[in-house]
């Protein structure tokens, strides 16, 4: 194994052509043998996971706006209304990612789902508003009028889901790590652009398109029947929730306190190896590393002497010594190498320990100054061990600063600071998490503050923080079921994952204070809501759930588990907001529809 040293956080064209080098080079020393060279390390890390995300970026756009197309396709059975959801689509992802050039934000796992996060916020928000305009039209209204309409009454629920998406994923840049702050801000921006693209483009679009169409054509009675059949369903549903809402809410909040529970004491996880291609070549080479090498991992131990005195070398070589034995008797490590080894080798070899310090300062190996650096007084103590989860190596960590401690008191004056890759990696992996967790609380905080002052109602924020709050328990406890540990993207995947779940129940609720401000009664007005916005939010699900889908197919496992996250959330929260949030509205305000009065919105203290 040859270890070779580059500069700190090349730039990535910096680095294809370093490895590109090698591969020659090693490619001609190779010649006529049967031996061949692989690279590993965190630079060709890098090389590969942008290799990979640049891949599933094209997927994830690709798959995303085919397969949606084909369900506006397939639903609307109109090539016009795929263009209405398409034409905003494809004019959003390019706004997102001119933006993004412009920004100078590097692709990373995160940041790579971002134009297809764009993609399927157009085509869920798009289906809302086409929705109300088929129905419309189906109703017998001019394309015009249709679209106007639709906008005035919908309009307002698009503006409110896009700031309660762009708001949680702002939370994100409260963390402070660039990857996930970076990818915050990126998905915020992209998410506003989403909107704009939406309520701009498509009844722009729709008039041209629709416009042209006659009032009989546009009136597609083919249509009429598929919106009849699922609005009949949807209807259906909410008569059997309406019949028993006690029930439908009890079974929600059971649901949500057990997995609450199980979310509550998930256990955080973090490996970077997560973050590699499952075949690549790095991933292979590391696993020969750390069965013939004792391990790719390390834990670096730097010794610091004050740099006013003179080093004496017995003193300098003591030091060193115990600390190889404090690294060399840790769990995990299977070897430890330092300044130590050298002097066993030497003291073998004949050599007096009064001439090694002297004898090396002489020597100027490179292979040597990586554990002693006389001018500046310090010396390196590396303890090797195998790739392991962070939370088998935080104890590990934690045990070792109480040995530290030891050698702190029996050498005074001497600095000792272990460091190195995995552990900091692990222990800013459990910070990264408790800071995403508290940027959660304020996304979900925030966007009930913000929903309560739109629709000016105390009940609002309550139905949707009910409501919304039992995806992410549920999303946790399967994650604690499975043993898949809580990782920093699933964290923000629950984070994405609410964003858009609440958006769910914004529109519901919306529609039940439009239906409210008619004067119907709160059993009417909920099943009306869910006979018409049913559909709409299922079908959004379905745009959804399949654009995230395109993550199942990446190679990197934790870009795979953030789609199955977000799959999981959403799905959730579409049977949340069906089931639950109008079966706790008619808990809450039926006395009121028993008493057949009707009140105007969904107001209250």
């Amino acid at each position: 194994m040859f270890v070779v040293a580059i500069e700190p956080r090349p730039k990535i064209d910096d680095l294809r052509i370093v490895a590109d080098d090698l591969r020659q080079v090693t490619d001609e020393a190779l010649a006529g043998t049967d031996m061949q060279a692989e690279l590993s390390g965190v630079a060709f890390f890098r090389l590969e996971i942008v290799g990979a995300l640049i891949r599933d970026q094209r997927l994830l756009i690709g798959a995303g706006f085919t397969v949606s197309l084909i369900i506006c396709l397939l639903f609307f059975r109109s090539p016009i209304y795929a263009l209405l959801a398409g034409v905003p689509a494809g004019i959003a992802v390019l706004w997102t990612l001119g933006i993004t050039e412009l920004r100078g934000q590097e692709i990373t796992v995160l940041t790579g789902v971002v134009p297809g996060l764009v993609t399927v916020l157009v085509f869920a928000s798009s289906l809302h508003l086409m929705f109300g305009i088929k129905r419309k039209v189906v109703a017998g209204e001019g394309a015009r009028e249709a679209i106007v309409s639709s906008v005035r009454d919908i309009g307002p629920a698009c503006v409110l889901a896009a700031m309660t998406t762009a708001i949680a994923l702002l939370s994100l840049t409260l963390v402070p790590h660039t990857l996930v702050s970076g990818f915050g801000l990126t998905a915020a921006i992209g998410t506003a652009v989403a909107f704009v693209a939406t309520i701009t483009v498509l009844p722009a679009l729709g008039t041209l398109l629709l416009g042209r169409r006659g009032r009989k054509e546009n009136a597609d009675h083919t249509l009429d029947r598929i919106f009849t059949a699922t609005s009949t369903a949807c209807r259906r549903l909410g008569r059997a929730i309406l019949g028993n809402p006690t029930a439908f809410l009890a079974a929600g909040l059971i649901v949500a306190i057990g997995a609450g529970i199980l979310y509550a004491t998930i256990s955080p996880s973090y490996q970077y190896r997560d973050y590699l291609p499952g075949n690549s070549q790095s991933s292979r080479v590391m696993d020969v590393v750390d069965k013939e090498f004792g391990g790719t991992e390390a834990i670096l131990l730097h010794i610091q002497w004050p740099k006013d005195k003179p080093l004496d070398s017995a003193q300098v070589l003591a030091v060193v010594a115990d600390a190889h034995k404090t690294l060399e008797t840790l769990p995990l490590v299977t070897r430890a190498v330092s300044l130590h080894s050298i002097e066993t080798w030497m003291l073998e070899g004949g050599l007096e320990q009064e001439q090694i310090l002297s004898f090396l300062e002489e020597s100027q190996s490179p292979f040597v100054e990586r554990m002693m650096s006389v001018d500046d007084h310090s010396a390196l103590v590396s303890g090797y061990f195998p790739a392991v989860d962070a939370s088998e190596l935080v104890p590990v960590l934690d045990a070792l600063e109480t040995d530290l401690e030891a050698l702190r008191a029996a050498h005074p004056g001497v600095r000792f600071i272990a460091t190195g890759i995995a552990p900091h990696s692990a222990r800013a992996s459990y910070d990264m998490i408790i800071e995403l967790n508290r940027s959660l609380l304020i996304a979900i905080g925030l966007n009930i503050l913000l929903i309560g002052l739109v629709f000016w109602s105390l009940r609002a924020g309550f139905y949707s923080m009910v409501t919304n709050v039992l995806p992410i328990a549920v999303a946790g406890a399967i994650l604690h079921l499975t043993g898949a540990g809580l990782q920093f993207t699933c964290v923000v995947a629950f984070t994405i994952g609410f964003g858009i779940a609440v958006d769910n129940a914004i529109h519901i609720l919306n529609y039940y204070r439009l239906m409210r401000s008619n004067g119907e009664a709160v059993k009417p007005a909920l099943e009306e809501t869910i006979a018409t916005i049913g559909p709409a939010l299922s079908v959004g699900c379905l745009v959804l759930i399949v654009g995230f889908g395109g993550t199942i197919l990446s190679e990197l496992p934790s870009l795979r588990l953030f789609g199955q996250v977000v799959i999981m959330l959403l799905a959730t929260a579409l049977l949340a907001n069906l089931l639950v949030l109008p079966a706790l509205i008619a808990f809450v305000e039926g006395r009121a529809w028993r008493t057949g009065a009707p009140r105007p919105t969904v107001k209250g203290s």
